[in-house]
């Protein structure tokens, strides 16, 4: 990856969706970030105090659960459980979706977590051979997903965080709680979730009415490619869209990391080591839970030429949160790695047809 073209200031690759270059070396994204910065900074003390009287109105009301947390295990997510708990003791309960790659130690951690925090924790486990077919089919199609969707993660990470987020909702729907948190990154999730959550108080936009501008209906362009191959198969795993029925009951959706927490790595990693998480050590550099991502990023690397995590990554240089070589570094993976072995293996994959 390191021969290719880059930013001068924050790493991306002329391969990347829509980049372009000035004579200096910088791109059209680091000129969108500086213009826009100020006004984001607004939006976000805004979306703070409105996070913040979401919470406490839903406290007053006595459900049984205040919230569900998408809870992977990984830094991100296991930080967020401690934050909601410490901050608000909040009733949480924490929902993963074990797509049959999770790490050992990811595992360790998601039962630590959540009896150290005392934390209901419940976990869905789709049929391994849907998982098989679903995740074959992503890494062997080239961009069966739109540019929009692989600029932000791997076609692979697509279909699971699918799930995540499908499963996640219908459970909070079913049980009837109120927020759905989401450990999404600033630079994970496209900054719209921000005018999201100011038009219809959600970072995922729901509405039973159509408007001019409202924004790509990213859970439906997700599903789509998955739902033309695999029909009703996957119907108990995804949602279907963000236009509901109206009076239909839709968790509000909530990115803590966009308007209440500012994301320091070094930081989350120390209060992580308090608790007794620990890091896994059989995953690549940019999953903390994860044994497929690795074969995820080659495949994606191969098809698309570009990291799918440079995006999330060149923004922290932005921000100042992470330096220029950890960004590169950080894109590197062992393409000998236990992980990738692991993932081959039981997928039943050539690298070949990838």
């Amino acid at each position: 990856m390191k021969e290719l073209k880059r930013c001068k200031n924050c790493g991306l690759p002329k391969t990347y969706p829509g980049v372009k270059f000035s004579q200096e070396g910088i791109c059209n994204y680091c000129y969108f970030f500086d213009m826009y910065k100020e006004r984001e900074e607004i939006i976000k003390a805004q979306l703070e105090k409105s996070f913040i009287k979401a919470i406490n109105n839903i406290k007053k009301k006595h459900n049984k659960y205040d919230c569900v947390v998408a809870y992977s295990g990984g830094k991100d997510s296991t930080f967020l459980l401690f934050y909601l708990k410490n901050k608000f003791n909040l009733k949480i309960l924490a929902h993963t979706l074990d797509n049959g790659f999770i790490s050992p130690t990811a595992i360790k951690n998601i039962q630590k977590i959540t009896k150290v925090l005392n934390i209901k924790s419940i976990i869905t486990r789709p049929p391994a051979h849907l998982l098989r077919k679903i995740f074959k089919y992503a890494l062997t199609q080239i961009t069966p997903y739109p540019k929009e969707i692989l600029s932000m993660m791997s076609p692979i990470c697509v279909t699971c965080q699918g799930m995540v987020f499908g499963t996640t909702l219908m459970l909070a729907k079913k049980l009837k709680i109120p927020l759905m948190f989401i450990g999404y990154t600033p630079g994970q999730y496209p900054v719209i979730s921000l005018e999201n959550y100011l038009k219809v108080g959600s970072c995922v936009f729901f509405s039973s009415e159509v408007y001019k501008d409202d924004p790509l209906d990213i859970i439906k362009i997700s599903r789509d490619p998955l739902d033309e191959k695999f029909g009703q198969e996957i119907d108990a795993y995804y949602f279907k869209g963000q236009y509901i029925k109206k009076g239909e009951f839709v968790p509000k959706v909530l990115f803590p990391f966009h308007g209440l927490i500012d994301y320091d790595e070094k930081a989350i990693y120390k209060e992580l080591a308090k608790l007794g998480w620990e890091k896994p050590k059989d995953t690549d550099p940019c999953s903390t839970n994860c044994l497929l991502n690795t074969l995820g990023n080659y495949a994606a690397v191969k098809q698309l030429h570009f990291h799918p995590y440079i995006g999330e990554l060149s923004f922290l240089v932005r921000e100042g949160k992470m330096s220029y070589d950890n960004a590169i570094r950080s894109e590197c993976f062992n393409k000998n790695s236990f992980a990738m072995h692991y993932a081959i293996r039981k997928l039943n994959i050539n690298t070949r047809d990838l």
